[in-house]
């Protein structure tokens, strides 16, 4: 009956005007079939640079610098890199008018457009990043092991030569624990946030001037907890204490403002920049 007569159809139930899920997951599908190009394109730059500093740091140390302290920097100190190029650019449609238009009127909400950032930014893109490097660094480090253990049978220890699992307890008391993992994740977060709301503030070379603005409040902020006479290790006392140490009071305020408030009121910001874009 409906079929023969569509005014009699019944009518589909209001999509909210603030969060849909259906037109949250359009939104998503319309996402991924405009730009995983782009993203692909990202990956595989990244990983192309990778092995290029891999080659390189493996010809000039005969692979004794492939110890896993060195994959631990190679894989935060990328991750960062790229994680914040990758922030910057995910609203670079923004940049040119035309394109602007284009993304400010799709049918979805700011709020929708905003979790979809947060979501490929800051879950999905380091996933994926992740993968990345365990598909480069897993061949090269099995490689390394075989090398060194032929070369340097009497000195060589396998358990210095260990491949690096982010967010995998460490096997060895030197390496990077588990909550100083967190840390740099937590930290990653914040700055892909600091990336999305300055290519959103920011008109042209929107990228550079956000890579400005944060160098140049870095420096301020060292300068000021410098002359203020605090210690470095009371801002990161939650990941590097150990549990049995009771903390002041103060101390976990600071850190809770710097760990929990700064991420989070960098990603409301980036709210606001974006809800400003559809407003204009």
């Amino acid at each position: 009956m409906s079929d023969a007569f569509p005014i009699f159809a019944t009518p589909r139930a209001p999509e909210s005007p603030g969060f849909s899920w259906p037109r949250f997951m359009r939104l998503v599908l319309a996402h991924w079939a405009e730009q995983r190009s782009q993203h692909l394109a990202h990956l595989l730059v990244c990983g192309m640079l990778y092995i290029v500093l891999l080659l390189f740091l493996l010809g000039v140390s005969s692979f004794g610098a492939f110890r896993t302290g060195m994959q631990s920097a190679l894989y935060f100190g990328g991750l960062y890199l790229t994680g914040f190029v990758f922030a910057g650019r995910y609203f670079n449609a923004m940049a040119q008018r035309e394109s602007a238009l284009l993304a400010l009127m799709r049918p979805a909400s700011v709020l929708e457009k905003w979790l979809l950032c947060l979501v490929v930014v800051a879950i999905a893109y380091p996933v994926a990043y992740s993968l990345l490097y365990l598909v480069i660094t897993w061949p090269v480090q099995q490689m390394a092991v075989a090398v060194l253990a032929a070369l340097e049978p009497q000195t060589f220890k396998p358990q210095d030569f260990a491949l690096f699992l982010p967010l995998a307890p460490p096997s060895d008391w030197r390496e990077l624990s588990l909550r100083q993992q967190l840390a740099f994740l937590v930290a990653l977060w914040a700055v892909q946030a600091f990336a999305v709301s300055g290519s959103l503030y920011f008109s042209r070379v929107a990228l550079l001037k956000t890579l400005a603005l944060g160098f140049g409040l870095f420096a301020l902020t060292s300068l000021l907890a410098s002359l203020a006479g605090m210690r470095g290790e009371v801002l990161v006392a939650w990941w590097t204490s150990r549990r049995s140490v009771r903390l002041d009071v103060w101390v976990h305020a600071l850190n809770a403002a710097l760990w929990i408030g700064l991420p989070i009121l960098l990603w409301l910001q980036a709210y606001v920049h974006l809800k400003e874009k559809e407003l204009l």
